[in-house]
């Protein structure tokens, strides 16, 4: 500032007989100087062993400098070394709003520090209703956990101080974050006139990749085997669209899980259908093979015997009420064999026969089956008899007998 913030020229400090100097710190006596690059400093006389401000590298004093005069382009006042007055912390640069309330701290950090560290100090500024924002030059394990911009300084004289991460846009088709460059200057500009605020995305959208995909700051800057940073510089209205794609995401979740679970419900209910008509279909088996006294290899046989008797392709389906619970016999045929007739009933029960009875071939096991049968004939029967035990086939029209169906 043209009065060093205390009323006072440069030339009456620098190179001045009898101008004593202190460090705001530790007392230690100072003295102003110019560096090479003709920037006013103030340097220890003596080094002491334990002051911050001392042990400040070039880089850390140039990167205070470049963000107190940035504040006061801006419009704002800003002041170095700001201590809170219960002395828990001093910022670096301490920006102060129009009524002179504090603001917002603007924190040069380029010496290490730990993320526990560095959250405990933003939640001190938190706490004291200070806004922060910590600068640094390169990655470390505590950039983009509290509000951070990584800068650049230039490379020759006249040139700016450029953002290099910390500062994205979101697009929305499809939604996704993209690195915004600027200027050291307009970031602060806008952080201080909230047109920039830190954001923790909220939508599935965590990633600040370039356009191409490539180029993703917002990856691998913190370490090796974190996920990246956790928030970001950005403007007001991304947040609104952040908090849009993040309800329009969660409602398709919701939809997911909704159709998710009446599939769940439709297969619960086909499960239980199919359960119930297996536990049919095995009931009627066993009443099956109870009734008949096959065994497996028998039946086998019995169905071997009568394709070898018709020379055709057949399938014996389950027992079934429709024909006294017998076996409905079909001839597969067709070019790929997916057309079924219904040519015949194999052992059905002689008590339940019906109507179809007088159209359908009936097939028997044995000749006392033939002889129940033609008890309760009411109509022509047409009967063939395959006897798994020996082979023999043999076919009868069986007369109607003095009964009713």
């Amino acid at each position: 500032m043209s009065d060093l913030g205390c009323g006072r020229s440069w030339e009456e400090i620098h190179r001045v007989r009898g101008v004593e100097l202190t460090c705001p710190e530790c007392g230690g006596q100072v003295h102003a100087r110019l560096s090479k690059l003709d920037t006013r400093h103030f340097y220890h006389r003596t080094k002491p062993p334990s002051c911050s401000l001392a042990n400040e590298s070039l880089e850390h004093h140039l990167l205070k400098l470049e963000l107190v005069t940035c504040a006061r382009v801006a419009g704002f006042q800003a002041q170095l070394e700001v201590a809170a007055p219960t002395g828990e912390w001093r910022a670096d640069v301490m920006v102060f709003s129009p009524d002179g309330t504090r603001l917002m701290a603007l924190e040069a950090q380029l010496s290490p520090i730990t993320v526990e560290e560095i959250a405990a100090r933003t939640g001190l500024y938190e706490r004291d209703g200070v806004r922060v924002c910590w600068f640094g030059f390169r990655p470390r394990p505590w950039v983009g956990t509290v509000p951070t911009l990584l800068v650049q300084a230039p490379e020759d004289r006249g040139q700016e101080w450029r953002v290099t991460a910390g500062l994205a846009r979101l697009s929305t088709r499809p939604m996704g974050w993209s690195p915004v460059g600027t200027t050291l200057g307009d970031a602060v500009s806008w952080m201080l006139t909230g047109r920039i605020v830190p954001h923790k995305p909220r939508s599935s959208a965590r990633r600040v990749t370039d356009e191409d995909g490539w180029g993703e700051w917002a990856h691998g800057w913190t370490r090796s085997w974190n996920d990246g940073w956790r928030l970001w510089w950005t403007a007001p209205t991304y947040l609104a669209l952040d908090a849009q794609g993040a309800r329009e995401e969660a409602e398709a979740r919701r939809r997911q899980q909704a159709e998710e679970e009446a599939e769940a419900r439709r297969r619960a209910i086909e499960e239980k259908e199919r359960a119930q008509k297996k536990a049919i279909k095995d009931r009627a088996y066993a009443a099956f093979w109870s009734r008949t006294a096959l065994n497996q290899q028998q039946w086998r046989y019995f169905r071997a015997i009568a394709e070898l008797f018709f020379s055709r392709d057949l399938v014996f389906g389950a027992p079934d009420p429709r024909y006294g619970d017998g076996r409905p016999v079909y001839e597969r045929g067709g070019l790929v064999g997916e057309q079924w007739t219904l040519v015949g009933v194999a052992c059905p029960d002689p008590r339940r026969l019906r109507a179809s009875a007088e159209e359908l071939p009936l097939l028997v096991p044995s000749h006392s089956e033939l002889d129940t049968l033609a008890g309760r004939a009411w109509a022509p029967f047409q009967v063939y008899v395959f006897n798994p035990d020996t082979g023999e086939m043999d076919q009868e029209r069986v007369p109607p007998a003095m009964v009713s169906p």
